[in-house]
């Protein structure tokens, strides 16, 4: 029986991730929310303001320990890639979507997504450069480990990425 009420499944581009808990959590939310008639949208790494500081995602805790330590001690070795996305510009496609659902609903998954990937270390380079503007030199401590989560996996988006979604609004 479908649910008559319009409504999104937040997921991941993990879903498809079988060895993570998470990625399997995600996919049987997509699961459901086909079955119940409702749009999955899945986020690609969304980045912004985050006032939880113990737990802070990869740009957040850059400048976190780079304003704190004077230096980012990294993960990894930072050459996996990463699809990363404002939060405002999350926002702003869920929005869309939710206001023309009709005409997404038929897609089933939407990638809300820029396609465009950034390495971890160009994304601790460019915060160093910020902060070397502001008179503050840091130093960044790539670690020898390689990406264990994602295994440096490049998911592909679907039709439905950013882009044409901000051409749609006509945002920059």
């Amino acid at each position: 029986k479908k649910y008559n009420k319009k409504f999104i499944f937040a997921s991941s581009t993990m879903s498809n991730m079988t060895h993570s808990n998470y990625g399997v959590l995600k996919k049987i939310g997509e699961s459901y929310s086909e079955s119940l008639g409702g749009i999955t949208v899945k986020f690609w790494n969304v980045y912004g303001i985050e006032k939880e500081r113990e737990k802070s995602h990869v740009i957040t805790d850059f400048i976190i320990k780079g304003k704190k330590y004077k230096k980012i001690n990294m993960l990894t070795d930072g050459k996996e890639k990463r699809d990363f996305l404002y939060s405002e510009d999350c926002c702003a496609g869920l929005e869309l979507i939710m206001s023309n659902y009709n005409f997404y609903k038929k897609e089933k998954k939407i990638d809300l997504t820029t396609t465009k990937f950034t390495s971890i270390i160009e994304i601790a380079n460019i915060i160093k450069k910020i902060f070397f503007k502001q008179g503050i030199d840091i130093k960044i401590i790539k670690s020898k480990k390689k990406d264990i989560l994602q295994f440096n996996q490049q998911n592909k988006a679907n039709k439905f990425f950013l882009p044409q979604i901000l051409l749609i609004l006509d945002l920059p």
